[in-house]
């Protein structure tokens, strides 16, 4: 395990998609995400949306970031069910 090699296949935290760079990117704002801007909007599209200050612009990083954070809390319930189960509940 490699840990130069893991990190680089993790999705950055921070973009700057005002960037000129994203003026012509037609991927997803993440790749492999489910929510309804990275279905149905690319990283151009949302570029346009902050420069000319759009309030969709906002709308739409607030689903997708909502979207993760749904996902991250689903996934910690679901840990400590699992550990809950294996080793009973937590003492008060």
């Amino acid at each position: 395990d490699n840990p130069q090699e893991d990190q680089t296949k993790m999705t950055p935290f921070k973009i700057n998609l005002k960037d000129e760079r994203y003026r012509d990117d037609f991927s997803p704002l993440v790749e492999g995400c489910g929510c309804y801007h990275c279905r149905n909007h690319k990283r151009a599209c949302l570029r346009h949306l902050l420069v000319t200050n759009e309030l969709l612009a906002g709308v739409l990083l607030m689903l997708h970031n909502m979207a993760h954070y749904c996902a991250f809390f689903t996934a910690l319930r679901g840990v400590l069910k699992k550990a809950e189960n294996l080793h009973g509940p937590a003492s008060p």
